[in-house]
């Protein structure tokens, strides 16, 4: 398992830029993309219904339909469990129970939990208790994720905490909080109180940063959701939330949660974010993370604009952030990447940064890759190509 400084962020248009969490990495960032999580760097996987048994045949693989909205007594929902235990049809008794869900729901909700959990293994009895689930988590968020931990595990346990925690913290995220992390740690807790720290700081950054003061723990834990509730807090008010990182990291002498919180702004605001940094932090040493995850950034939104913003840096970061820029420009356009190789200065490269761009852009398409060699100048460039083409040329 990586450290909380090895440089990430929790984003996605309403999430964090990595998602899932440090605890569940057996249970990922989109970079810039709406896939979610708290960390920029991290690789951990998002909500999967992989665990879920297949339909069986002739289930209906379309969305259940929006339970019919309507008020129901106990008695009714009693006597609608009695009418949806005689339905020998499971399509019908499928059909039945989704018009039903949302009033019986809202008048017994363990009552139909526990039926939906009885019967037989699908994916659309998963999928329905999901609803359920977050119909439940609205009115009763407590009982929902006691209900989830009796009754689920594994990945489907993960995903029904996250989502609970997230519901909870928008409607009391101190109540929430509290609860959650009173129970033992494991995987599953642990990421939904990740999630539960972005979203309440999401909403309410003062509750959710004094209850993180209070807890006085200075351990991995309390480290992780540090990230995650600053990476929240700047997804409605960047600038606080980078400015609060920034002397948050210095009290607990961790520089990449700074920088892990501005990379979450910069998902957003890359010219913003990364003028903000030169202007507001001086130090080199001190802002050498967050230079790191914002030249990664450019190399995935604007590798030119990110080349221009290098060259901006001192002296003693430009090397460095020019190679991060580089590597990553040769995982997302690599033909690109070479062209700009052919008139970068060799000496600011690592040959591993330069390899690298070769064989991304070998590997994604040869032909352009050996018109590209043929028009290279003499040179340790055009050596170095020429020694990978000839690698990779099949034996006679």
């Amino acid at each position: 398992s990586e450290s909380p400084g090895s440089g990430i962020v929790f984003s996605a248009p309403d999430h964090p830029v990595k998602s899932a969490s440090l605890w569940t990495g057996a249970l990922g960032i989109a970079l810039i993309a709406g896939g979610g999580g708290f960390f920029l760097g991290r690789s951990t996987k998002p909500e999967s219904t992989a665990a879920s048994a297949p339909a069986h045949a002739g289930e209906s693989s379309a969305r259940p339909a929006r339970a019919e909205s309507r008020r129901m007594t106990r008695e009714e929902a009693t006597d609608l469990k009695s009418r949806l235990d005689r339905e020998t049809n499971p399509l019908e008794r499928f059909r039945l129970a989704t018009r039903n869900l949302e009033a019986w729901m809202a008048a017994d909700p363990r009552g139909a939990l526990d039926w939906l959990k009885a019967q037989e293994p699908s994916s659309r009895r998963n999928e329905v208790i999901r609803m359920a689930l977050g119909q439940f988590g609205e009115s009763d968020a407590k009982g929902a994720a006691e209900w989830s931990m009796a009754n689920l595990s594994g990945i489907e346990l993960n995903n029904a905490l996250i989502r609970v925690a997230e519901q909870w913290a928008r409607q009391d995220g101190l109540a929430a909080a509290n609860w959650f992390s009173s129970l033992p740690s494991t995987p599953e807790r642990n990421a939904a109180l990740e999630g539960l720290m972005f979203r309440w700081a999401t909403g309410n950054p003062e509750g959710a940063t004094a209850w993180l003061r209070e807890q006085a723990s200075d351990g991995e834990s309390s480290a992780i959701l540090r990230y995650a509730a600053f990476a929240g807090w700047a997804k409605t008010d960047p600038r606080g939330a980078v400015q609060a990182s920034l002397e948050s990291s210095r009290t607990h002498q961790d520089p990449a949660q700074f920088a892990n919180t501005l990379a979450n702004w910069a998902t957003m605001d890359l010219g913003a974010s990364s003028a903000w940094l030169l202007e507001n932090v001086r130090d080199t040493t001190e802002r050498a993370p967050a230079v790191s995850e914002l030249a990664a950034i450019f190399a995935h939104q604007s590798p030119e604009a990110g080349l221009a913003w290098v060259e901006k840096l001192a002296d003693s970061e430009r090397a460095d952030a020019l190679n991060r820029l580089a590597a990553e420009w040769a995982e997302s356009d690599p033909s690109s990447a070479a062209r700009w190789l052919a008139h970068a200065t060799p000496g600011e490269l690592k040959t591993e940064t330069i390899s690298a761009i070769l064989h991304g852009f070998l590997a994604s398409d040869e032909g352009g890759f050996g018109r590209w060699l043929a028009t290279l100048p003499p040179g340790s460039l055009k050596q170095q190509a020429m020694q990978l083409s000839a690698a990779t040329e099949p034996a006679e």
